[in-house]
């Protein structure tokens, strides 16, 4: 405001004391000037203040979004690339198989009508051919229609390159090819590879490899599909094109290179609609990526994220405030992974790496006695899993395999000790605290390492797990009392990822998710899955004779016969020290969404569940937003302020009377 034209009203104003004094006409004018200005603030603040309060509320109430935290970043936008667990989560939400399992883990369709996938009698041997009725429902994200076009592409592109296309090879290595019946079936037919001669596939029940857009894909090499394409297609609209629940937002790639979260947004098309009666009933879903737990436990108690998964200590923090009370509208809630995840200690059955000893299968069998299960489940995990057995968990009833008594490497250092003492593993007058491979031993035998070459072994392991670290320090100090070595090296998964599959290691501190069909699991440690899925080049010719009959038998005792011996044989071989069934450790928020379930009761309800059309978020529903609190108290002190406003006009008019502006006061207020 220009201060010039009320100067020139002062024309009597004088000095006092370094002071002005302004005369009454000067001070008219400038209580004009405020009162007119505090009219102004008495009819905009506190009305813009609550008009913006209320109708920000109403935004805010006007989209409904549900938060999910991770520890693990996606590492890949390509279905066929990535290999974390949040990354499997992902393509789970914008990719659909033709197979997805429903809350109790019961196989059932996806694309695939219900009952729509079924053994084609017409071809022998009974099982080698299987149909697939598809659902006429489904379309593309770009508004394609999907067809058996489709996939015929995917499942061809999986069985016919199956080297290049390694990331969905459990299903595709005894597929011979597809083929196109109608508009909306295929036949797929299954073969010996080895061979090339027709075979039953009992597995063929559960196929859950995404199925991908051939009309963007055809052109684009198995080479480029499976390792050089991004995910994304950048003339297309949305920019990743698949089928699911969840759509990717324009900006999905910017958001995967900084790393912090991605958006999806619901799919209002989705088939389920039309097929079930079902459909999301939120607009967007957001992934939220963290490096410290702490400050994902905070963002969860602060309504920033509705649902994370959190490592045992932290979680164990979180629960313990929501059990005392600190936390309201929070649950926590830990069980088995409906994944079957486990951790392992792997060992190496190549002979590549620092000491091939780790082939004899005593000194493996004597660590595994050293491994005091209990006491890690207990102290490292915080009681938050189970100690481990066999290959396939407790959570697949169905299928797992729980060594007897006999069978069990129960925890014995002293048993221990008297099996590596027996099998030429010996102190030495040069080595005291170290055992040394003598003439006596299997390694020395075999030529495996020079005698005397002492058991030392190398652990690799990855900084994303911190409780994995301590597990190996305290498996360092108990393989001590057997007179095994330990040292170790801690990376990045990724890193760990490609030492593992280099098979030049001794033992990696690692893991496994699975399908509830335990031949994904059991493929994973065939001889027929080396150089792809295979983490350690495992070998027993029994192993192999049970896993293909368990492939091929469509009896169902008959089958679980022969899946039970693959467990029984690899867990004698101790190949792995399963060191743990690790419990999922989720919370979540009540007063933001509910529909959350019995995740126990139904453990296919879990976030987790990345088999596509996951059953929680057809589930979850918004919470209804409370009605915006008007802001009384400010609205009463706009209120008083208007009315003192108004007084005040009026009490200048009155002064004024009916004579209207003097010169003076009409030069200040067109001055303003």
């Amino acid at each position: 405001m220009c201060l010039g034209p009320v100067r020139k009203g002062l024309e009597k104003e004088r000095f006092e004391g370094g002071l002005w004094t302004i005369t009454s006409i000067a001070a008219n004018r400038i209580l004009r000037i405020g009162t007119s200005v505090l009219v102004v603030i008495a009819l905009t603040v506190p009305i813009a203040a609550v008009t913006n309060a209320l109708v920000g509320r109403a935004d805010a109430a006007s989209e409904s979004v549900l938060r999910i935290g991770f520890m693990q970043k996606v590492d890949s936008m390509n279905p066929n690339v990535g290999l974390v667990d949040p990354a499997y989560v992902f393509y789970g939400l914008v990719y659909d198989t033709p197979n997805c399992v429903d809350e109790d883990l019961n196989i059932i369709g996806n694309l695939c009508k219900d009952g729509g996938w079924y053994v084609d009698e017409d071809y022998e041997p009974y099982g080698s051919a299987w149909i697939m009725e598809f659902t006429e429902h489904a379309y593309w994200h770009d508004g394609e229609r999907f067809t058996a076009d489709d996939a015929v592409f995917t499942i061809n592109l999986n069985a016919n390159n199956y080297t290049t296309m390694w990331a969905y090879q459990p299903y595709a290595y005894y597929m011979n090819y597809a083929e196109k019946i109608g508009e909306y079936a295929i036949r797929v037919h299954y073969y010996d590879r080895a061979t090339g001669v027709p075979m039953p596939a009992a597995y063929a029940r559960m196929i859950c490899i995404p199925m991908l857009p051939e009309h963007l894909l055809r052109d684009m090499s198995p080479t480029d599909i499976s390792f050089n394409w991004e995910g994304v297609f950048d003339d297309s609209d949305p920019p990743i094109v698949g089928t699911g629940q969840f759509m990717a937002t324009d900006d999905i790639y910017e958001e995967f290179l900084q790393g912090d979260k991605l958006t999806l947004v619901k799919n209002p098309n989705y088939f389920w609609k039309e097929e079930r009666g079902v459909e999301v009933q939120f607009d967007k879903l957001e992934l939220h990526f963290y490096d410290d737990s702490t400050a994902m436990a905070i963002a969860l108690e602060i309504g920033d994220l509705d649902v994370a998964q959190f490592p045992p200590h932290d979680y164990i923090t979180l629960r313990d405030k929501v059990r005392n009370g600190q936390l309201d509208d929070i649950v926590a809630h830990n069980s088995p992974k409906c994944t079957q995840y486990w951790s392992e200690a792997n060992w190496n059955m190549n002979t590549k790496g620092p000491n091939p000893a780790r082939l004899d299968p005593i000194v493996r069998q004597a660590c595994a006695k050293a491994t005091n299960l209990s006491f890690i489940n207990d102290n490292y995990y915080l009681g938050l899993g189970e100690p481990g057995t066999t290959l396939i968990p407790p959570v697949n009833k169905e299928w797992h395999y729980e060594p007897t008594e006999d069978e069990l490497y129960d925890y014995d250092i002293a048993a221990a000790n008297d099996m590596l003492e027996a099998a030429g593993y010996r102190y030495t007058d040069d080595s005291h605290d170290i055992r040394v491979c003598t003439a006596d031993s299997f390694a020395v035998q075999e030529n495996l390492v020079p005698e005397n070459y002492p058991l030392s072994f190398h652990i690799a392991l990855r900084q994303e797990a911190p409780e994995e670290k301590d597990i190996v320090i305290f498996m360092q100090s108990e393989w001590k009392k057997i007179g095994v070595d330990v040292y170790y090296d801690i990376m990045t998964e990724a890193a760990l990822g490609a030492y593992t599959y280099a098979y030049a290691y001794d033992i990696t501190i690692w893991y496994w998710s699975a399908d509830v069909d335990p031949m994904y699991m059991l493929f994973c440690q065939s001889e027929v899955s080396w150089d792809g899925w295979s983490d350690n080049m495992y070998y027993n010719p029994y192993y192999e004779a049970n896993f293909t009959a368990s492939v091929q038998e469509f009896d169902e005792e008959k089958r679980r016969e022969y899946v039970y011996n693959c467990q029984k044989i690899h867990y004698k071989d101790a190949v792995y020290i399963v060191i743990n069934y690790v419990d999922q450790t989720y919370a979540w928020r009540t007063d933001t969404f509910g529909g959350w379930g019995d995740w126990e009761a139904h453990p296919g309800r879990s976030v987790d569940n990345f088999w596509t059309a996951n059953p929680l978020y057809f589930d979850l529903f918004p919470k209804d937003v409370e009605e915006p609190e008007v802001p009384w108290l400010a609205i009463a002190a706009g209120v008083v302020v208007l009315a003192a406003a108004v007084v005040a006009v009026v009490f200048l008019k009155k002064r004024g009377g009916k004579k209207g502006k003097t010169k003076e006061e009409k030069v200040g207020v067109l001055g303003e």
